[in-house]
């Protein structure tokens, strides 16, 4: 497991409660919320849309799902592997200007820099590559107290 990936909750969860500036989700920038957090009807999951001045502090960046070798396997890089509380495997993808929502991936293994899926969002869907952390901070609420 890489460095990035084992820092899932704590430095990028201290990194949207600094930035929000009590929590991840209230006024931190000319009283914009830094993030904006909505449930989704009948999932687990919620829609986290940034600010443009929070997504640009945390240097939010995606990369897409492509379809690799001769069995055209869904390969992502690994840094959009998020290892969620329970152990479960997720990613973040975008589903709109600076808007993320989190998706299930099960990793087959994992080769350098590159993961490869056995199941995860289809090709071409942009992940989050840097910032996943911060996406998921502001998902769970997570304010710099907690």
């Amino acid at each position: 497991m890489s460095t990035s990936n084992r820092r899932t909750a704590a430095a990028g969860l201290l990194m949207t409660a600094v930035l929000a500036g009590c929590t991840a989700t209230e006024a931190a920038v000319n009283d914009v919320p830094a993030a904006v957090v909505e449930d989704i009807e009948n999932s687990d999951v919620k829609k986290v849309t940034f600010s443009r001045e929070a997504a640009e502090a945390l240097g939010v960046a995606t990369a897409a799902v492509t379809r690799n070798g001769a069995n055209g396997q869904l390969t992502m890089p690994y840094d959009a592997v998020i290892y969620y509380l329970d152990g479960t495997t997720w990613a973040y993808a975008a589903t709109g200007e600076r808007e993320y929502t989190r998706v299930p991936v099960t990793v087959a293994s994992i080769s350098g820099a590159n993961a490869t899926l056995s199941a995860g969002p289809t090709a071409g869907t942009q992940v989050v590559v840097v910032g996943a952390p911060e996406v998921l901070g502001a998902e769970l609420e997570i304010d710099g107290e907690q």
